[in-house]
């Protein structure tokens, strides 16, 4: 997880997508403070709470490939001092569904070498996204 701090500046034009029970959108810029993010997925939910003009603290998971392989997200805002954050529930969901798609990979190539190696690395990935959500939880 990456916490970004500073004044929100531009939200960029977005591709918005409906996810169900409720929509995000994938803006093409984000700047906040000095920080300039491109490409980042915003839930609906969380965007209702980015202000440009604010001064805001958000937290975004990257996870393994750093927005190579999965696209980072804002997961929680903490604006005009009140956090909001994705439910606990999605974030679960996120961090297994991840979990699965870095471990089965991972799992067979370490694997191969040696089945304890395989295990190991499928373990280490789960405690990565464990703690991940742990620290979103306590944003």
């Amino acid at each position: 997880m990456k916490v970004v701090e500073g004044e929100l500046k531009l939200i960029g034009d977005g591709t918005w997508a409906d996810g169900g029970g409720g929509g995000k959108t994938v803006v093409s810029a984000l700047d906040i403070g000095d920080n300039h993010l491109r490409k980042i997925l915003i839930p609906d939910y969380l965007r209702n709470y980015m202000t440009p003009g604010e001064h805001i603290r958000v937290a975004i998971s990257q996870g393994l490939s750093r927005g190579m392989i999965t696209r980072p997200f804002i997961a929680a805002v903490d604006a005009k001092g009140k956090k909001y954050r994705i439910e606990k529930g999605t974030l679960i969901f996120a961090g297994a569904a991840k979990t699965l798609l870095y471990a089965i990979p991972v799992g067979v190539i370490l694997g191969a070498i040696t089945p304890l190696l395989g295990i190991a690395g499928v373990a280490g990935i789960g405690y990565y996204y464990f703690k991940e959500i742990m620290a979103i939880n306590n944003f």
